[in-house]
């Protein structure tokens, strides 16, 4: 039994919270919903404009993964909890870096993947993805997916 020190010592974990998942299958809205208290940290906000308008660059994108890498490396620092990653994080080298940091500062590392019924679904995630990527690119990542990552494939 835990005594009311060592319950109050895990119900304070750092958490880390990696989302995995593909456009149009609800992994936003989620990770929003998981990152109440903490932040939510995105590559895809670093392609908003100023007017609120999402810019997909992809000469851009290793940049503001690094930028992304950046700010959540930021937050761990200042002991912000829960962390929450909002990317496809298809392949463990998405995930790897932010797994570091998780150790790097104490994180426990979890990841979440949405429940929705379509979320292999490439013709239906083409529909309901707000950015606009298109089936065959979905397509493409669907096929990059690795399957059975968890925390401790990062010890």
């Amino acid at each position: 039994m835990l005594s009311f020190r060592q319950f109050i010592e895990v119900s304070e974990l750092k958490k880390l919270i990696i989302m995995r998942g593909f456009p149009g299958s609800g992994k936003s809205s989620l990770a929003q919903r998981l990152g109440q208290g903490g932040a939510v940290f995105s590559t895809d906000d670093l392609f908003m404009s100023p007017e609120g308008k999402y810019d997909f660059n992809p000469a851009l994108l290793g940049q503001n993964h690094g930028l992304n890498i950046k700010r959540a490396r930021e937050a761990m620092l200042n002991g912000v909890t829960p962390v929450v990653i909002d990317n496809t994080n298809v392949r463990a080298d998405d995930i790897r870096p932010y797994a570091a940091l998780a150790k790097e500062f104490g994180y426990t590392m979890e990841f979440k993947e949405p429940e929705t019924p379509w979320k292999f679904d490439a013709k239906e995630l083409a529909k309901r993805n707000t950015h606009r990527v298109p089936q065959e690119n979905i397509e493409k990542m669907l096929q990059q997916w690795e399957p059975n990552l968890n925390p401790d494939s990062f010890s």
